[in-house]
Parts: C-alpha cells; structure tokens; sequence
C-alpha cells in the first residue's frame, strides 16, 4: 500500500472529526474566504491532496467513483488523490446517515468488518472487487449526523 493512502485516511479522518459536532469547528471561528483558502492551499502543499475544507459548498471531486452510493447531504470536505477519494457528508440524522450502510449492500458491496465507537458512532469497511469503502457515522450535537466515506482500490 503506497503512503497517499494512509495520508489521505489521516487527514480526512482528522478533518472530518474537527469538522463534526464531537469537536469545535475551527473554520467556524475563522473569518473570511482568506484564511480558508489558506488552509486549503496549506493542506494541498503540504500533502499534494485537492481538497475543499470550506464547510459549504463543497462537492465531491469530479473522479468519485460512480459505483460507490453515497449519501445526499451536505459535503462539508472532499480529498481525491491517486485514486483514493474521501468525503465528510453532513445529514439530517444518524438514522439517514445509517443508511449508507444499506446502500453500499444494496449495490453489492459486502461487509468485511464492523466497530462500535459507543452510542451514535460507528465504523464499518465494504468492498465490491473493485473497492474498498470505509464508513464512519457519528451523530452531531444537532442530532445531525456526519458520514465519513474513504474510497480505495482493491489492491
């Protein structure tokens, strides 16, 4: 496995947590597209990874793989390099976020393991022969939920 892909998990990870509910959103006590973008452009030198931290507005990269079903919400972040994509999709509940799980099954995908991260949190990875599919669902503060999708190739 080359190291963009533990990269890209780390970073998308960290992101989606700061980002969610569980933690206070930095990009909520920033002012301006200025600071934004420089975020961003930190993030994309520092890591040669495309990304959109800006909260709204954000959209899957253009490469998402049209195979892997993927929730409607909003998308807070979106990463894509080397073949590896990831996204942090906001929804209305854990219920709706939840229901990502059945997606992917219902597309073919099959479970290939599960963890509980304790009440209103999970993780969950699928893989169709083509890709790997790491879910985490967390539910927000709201009663929102965040859904964290890390795509990957099937090595």
């Amino acid at each position: 496995m080359r190291r963009t892909v533990p990269a890209v998990a780390a970073l998308a990870l960290g992101v989606s947590l700061t980002l969610s509910g569980c933690f206070g959103n930095p990009l909520e006590q920033l002012t301006g597209g200025l600071i934004e973008g420089g975020v961003e452009q930190i993030i994309e030198d520092q890591t040669g990874v495309n990304v959109d931290v800006d909260g709204s507005g954000a959209s899957l990269p253009d490469t998402w793989p049209a195979d892997v079903p993927t929730l409607q919400g909003e998308v807070v972040f979106s990463a894509a390099a080397e073949g590896v994509f990831t996204a942090a999709i906001t929804v209305g509940s854990i219920a709706e976020a939840e229901q990502a799980y059945a997606d992917l099954e219902g597309a073919g995908y099959t479970q290939v393991s599960e963890l509980s991260l304790g009440e209103g949190s999970s993780a969950r990875v699928f893989e169709n022969g083509t890709w790997n599919v790491a879910l985490l669902v967390a539910e927000n503060e709201d009663g929102t939920a965040q859904v964290q999708y890390t795509v990957g190739p099937v090595n």
